[in-house]
């Protein structure tokens, strides 16, 4: 049999035909591998999205954490300087408390001399002597006569020394009563009568001192039949 042109060429085509479904089939075989890659890079790129947010997340929470440790440090910290301060505060407390027990025990036991001893010295002239052998300190006295009050203060009064208040209306009452008594007493004699009895007055003392060892003392004393002194 005689080959022909024709005969070629349809073989050719037919040749041709199948090698386009070959390549047509490797061609869509490979887009479908290639959608595969892309849906798969898709995923990977939505779970790389999500460890991202779930990364951003953990962040944030350790972010927060380390503000929240930062502040707790801070608090511990005020915490521990408070702690301190009330513990020098506790120590100072301790040592003053042991101060004053230790001057307590010295104030027990603390010899302290000081009486108080008041008269007239001359009318209207109150004198208050430390009759002791101990200084007084801090001395705050007031002396009352009737209604006539005097008031002083002192640093100190040794043993032995003395202050005096002036009381011009005790005074002008015992040179009146004393001229009174005089002239009734004479009017007695003559008949041969007892004597006068004086008039009494209130008298009252108050003294606030310390001793040496910042003791507090006082003296009160008050008497309702009083003279205002005998000065011939």
């Amino acid at each position: 049999m005689a080959w022909e042109w024709g005969d070629g060429a349809g073989l050719i085509g037919g040749v041709a035909g199948v090698f386009g479904v070959l390549v047509a089939w490797a061609s869509l075989s490979k887009a479908k591998e290639a959608n595969k890659t892309a849906k798969q890079g898709l995923e990977l790129s939505r779970k790389a999205n999500e460890i991202a947010d779930a990364a951003k997340n953990l962040s944030d929470q350790a972010n927060a954490l380390s503000r929240e440790a930062n502040q707790e440090s801070a608090t511990s910290n005020e915490l521990a300087h408070e702690a301190n301060r009330i513990a020098l505060g506790a120590n100072r407390l301790a040592r003053e408390a042991n101060d004053l027990f230790h001057q307590q025990e010295r104030r027990v036991v603390e010899s302290h001399d000081v009486h108080w001893d008041g008269q007239w010295v001359q009318p209207g002239v109150y004198r208050l002597l430390n009759d002791g052998t101990h200084t007084a300190y801090d001395v705050s006295a007031t002396v009352v006569v009737d209604n006539e009050q005097k008031r002083v203060t002192i640093p100190q009064l040794a043993g032995g020394e003395h202050f005096t208040l002036d009381f011009p209306q005790a005074r002008l009452t015992y040179r009146v009563e004393r001229r009174r008594q005089e002239e009734e007493q004479q009017r007695r004699s003559r008949y041969s009568l007892p004597p006068v009895i004086p008039s009494f007055h209130y008298i009252e003392e108050r003294v606030y001192w310390k001793t040496e060892l910042d003791t507090p003392k006082e003296h009160i004393t008050s008497h309702n039949m009083s003279g205002l002194g005998n000065f011939d």
